[in-house]
């Protein structure tokens, strides 16, 4: 009788960490515990998949196979690396750009290659050197753009504002939204001026796209005014809002709360039909990852819209009614914000309607389900919204809400 081999522990498969320390690995994706508790970056090794020989020949007329890395997750390694879809963007541009109809200056050629070296490195590392330093060069690239004027210099802008969206204080990245107004002000003047601009520089009204979308949200978040306007908005299309999850009506219904919440005199009547209509929208029958994510949205608006009309209605039956319908809004949105996975494409983008919703927040099962949304986000590949959970927490102390529940 043939006597097997003992099976050894494979180390091929632990996370680089853990196989440099030499110790058990339990594999979990995206981040090992070990990692996890350690605050460190967690990455895996990828295996490359080849075709076997007999399908090495392409049949006459097409193009060969090319051999594709699949990380042992199961995820594409562009799903692993692309973060809002901005690195697919800016790559796309670095192959367009010679083809561009406007004289494009070589720091601008040069600002958009490292930008994209930067933002590559900074996925999958913040702290490594390489990342360090791309981000540095990429930085100086761009403040000497910057000083030509050349629009350009927005790709590099909307970058770093994608990291600061996702890595800085949550709620607080205008700096860069006002940065970019100030030097698109210098070029355009009118919604025709930006289209024909947008004609000239190939995938600039993509990244104007992130732009005010970051406006918008940010506005929400912080309580203060939007810095583009209307004509600048028209930049967001339907492939757009399907990327992000949110119906393009709930958009306008955001919109139109940031321009108007500080507005005492928004009509409770209005406000209340404006909610009604993201209500009627809902669609509980149907599970898919898209409909729960236009669920967190639409519930986030009516949550916000619900409670400006309690606030400036000056009948108490008519704003307890309001409160009511608020923490139903609230059960609704965090319902769908448990049910949709973490690892569907819409989740990273909950963030601000995550944070509407947990503003509102009025039991401890509501703000549960919210801090598991915060700590899903820390926990994946690419860690986001480092402060948002700990800003909930401080809004549910002063409303005496927020207790683990059992």
């Amino acid at each position: 009788m043939k006597v097997k081999k003992p099976r050894g522990i494979r180390h091929d498969r632990d996370c680089s960490r853990c196989k440099v320390r030499g110790i058990k690995c339990d594999l979990n994706r995206p981040r090992c515990q070990g990692c996890l508790q350690g605050g460190e970056a967690c990455s895996y090794p990828q295996r490359v998949v080849w075709v076997d020989d007999k399908k090495k020949s392409s049949p006459k007329g097409t193009s060969p196979r090319i051999p594709e890395e699949t990380p042992a997750s199961g995820f594409t390694k562009s799903a692993s690396i692309n973060l809002y879809g901005f690195v697919d963007l800016l790559d796309t541009f670095c192959q367009q750009i010679q083809s561009s109809s406007r004289d494009i200056p070589e720091e601008g050629i040069q600002l958009i290659t490292r930008t994209l070296s930067f933002a590559r490195s900074r996925i999958q590392d913040a702290n490594n050197k390489e990342s360090l330093q791309s981000h540095l060069v990429a930085l100086t690239n761009l403040s000497q753009v910057i000083q030509s004027a050349h629009p350009i210099a927005l790709f590099g802008i909307a970058t770093f504002a994608m990291f600061e969206v996702c890595c800085g204080s949550f709620g607080n990245w205008h700096c860069h939204l006002q940065g970019a107004r100030s030097l698109l002000d210098l070029h355009c003047q009118h919604k025709a001026d930006l289209d024909a601009l947008c004609g000239e520089i190939s995938g600039l009204a993509d990244v104007l796209a992130y732009l005010v979308w970051f406006d918008v949200t940010g506005a929400l978040v912080r309580e203060s005014p939007l810095i583009f306007e209307d004509w600048h908005r028209a930049t967001l299309s339907a492939v757009f809002f399907d990327s992000v999850g949110c119906p393009a009506d709930t958009f306008d219904l955001l919109v139109y709360l940031a321009k108007h919440r500080d507005s005492h005199g928004m009509n409770p009547i209005d406000l209340s039909a404006r909610a009604m209509a993201q209500i009627l929208h809902f669609n509980p029958g149907d599970s898919s990852d898209r409909n729960l994510a236009a669920t967190v949205y639409r519930g986030a608006a009516a949550i916000m819209a619900f409670s400006c009309a309690g606030i400036n209605t000056a009948d108490l039956l008519a704003s307890k009614y309001h409160s009511n319908v608020v923490s139903s809004m609230v059960d609704r949105a965090c319902q769908a914000i448990a049910e949709i996975p973490s690892s569907s494409r819409f989740y990273v983008h909950l963030a601000t309607p995550a944070y509407l919703t947990g503003m509102s927040a009025s039991t401890a099962q509501q703000c549960e389900i919210i801090r598991g949304f915060w700590r899903n986000c820390q926990s994946c590949e690419f860690p986001r919204y480092p402060d948002a959970e700990a800003q909930c927490e401080r809004r549910w102390r002063i409303c005496g809400v927020g207790f683990s529940v059992d």
